[in-house]
């Protein structure tokens, strides 16, 4: 049985549901009666790997329901089991990504998500250990490429025993493109040196600019890159637009205190100004590199979560010392 469902898996893609799902799980059919599930669940127990769900198939092999096990013990033994099943069903496909599948049992709530064919026929189950450790790794991998770890596989690299040149492999790319663009921002500064000389105070905001604009782009790369490993349909335009929405209302309620609190500190209106305008575009643009950036790579079929790491940062740091400095030479 074993041996059954690991060839039967192998011929799936392997970070897909069919890779990971089973076949050793309760079916019946909707005609059954609640006595006629619970004498197959106590005759076969030692057959599955999970009873927390009995998929309800038709004579066509088509899954048309599913009834949790909890309902099956709380309902009258004579009743037919077609009378509880649950119809609207959360399914995916084999070839279906298994991150999708961990977002879509988190987001409905689900203990098991059931795999079918394009005709809707029932082909197994992912499980609940296999979402948690399909949940741990991909959690895992996120948090690598933010660090700026270029491969997955770096995760199980033995620093201790992998060659040297590995490591460098793995990590020094997006570190090399973090120097290039740190190259870049220090040009930007240089050519707006008069601007500074007179305004020293101005340096003393550039790591305000610089994080501010960062940390708002990088809630949004957060909440695309769940939401497309949801909904590859997203609706990217009023994505965008209810972000932009957001958005406009941090960079403005942020940027009213940083005006209010440099008068304060400084005495100057136009410092006040300079800080408030370059505070609210900074912010504002980093919808550019928090939305398209990520969606890009999406629509790209790369996966997007490389995007949260030092090509949007380093962008976004770009974009913020440019918009400050040239608001600070307009107004100054």
């Amino acid at each position: 049985m074993e041996e059954k469902n690991s060839l039967l898996n192998q011929a799936y893609p392997t970070e897909s549901a069919g890779r990971v799902m089973t076949v050793h799980v309760p079916v019946a059919t909707p005609e059954a009666t609640i006595a006629d599930i619970e004498r197959m669940l106590l005759k076969r127990a030692k057959e599955f790997e999970s009873i927390q769900y009995v998929y309800l198939v038709n004579q066509a092999g088509r899954l048309v329901g599913v009834i949790s096990i909890k309902e099956v013990f709380q309902q009258q033994k004579s009743l037919p089991v077609a009378r509880f099943m649950v119809t609207d069903l959360v399914t995916v496909r084999p070839h279906t990504d298994q991150e999708r599948v961990v977002h879509l049992a988190l987001a409905h709530n689900l203990k098991a998500v059931p795999v079918v064919d394009k005709n809707g026929g029932f082909l197994g189950a992912v499980l609940s250990d296999t979402l948690l450790q399909t949940l741990y790794r991909e959690v895992s991998e996120d948090m690598l490429r933010l660090a700026g770890i270029k491969r997955s596989e770096a995760m199980f690299d033995n620093v201790l025993k992998i060659p040297l040149s590995r490591s460098l492999e793995h990590r020094l790319p997006w570190l090399l493109l973090g120097l290039l663009g740190g190259l870049l921002a220090a040009g930007i500064i240089s050519r707006f040196e008069q601007t500074l000389a007179q305004n020293l105070v101005l340096a003393a905001f550039i790591p305000l600019m610089v994080y501010m604009a960062d940390a708002v782009g990088t809630q949004m790369e957060a909440f695309i890159i769940r939401d497309l490993a949801v909904n590859p349909g997203l609706n990217f335009l009023a994505y965008l637009l209810r972000h932009l929405l957001v958005t406009l209302l941090i960079g403005l309620i942020t940027s009213a205190l940083l005006v209010a609190i440099s008068w304060f500190l400084y005495g100057s209106v136009k410092i006040g100004l300079v800080l408030g305008l370059s505070l609210f575009f900074a912010i504002t643009s980093s919808v550019l590199t928090g939305l398209c950036i990520p969606y890009m790579f999406g629509r790209l079929r790369l996966d997007p979560a490389n995007a949260s790491g030092p090509v949007a940062t380093i962008a976004q740091d770009l974009l913020s010392v440019t918009i400050f400095f040239l608001i600070a030479s307009w107004l100054l």
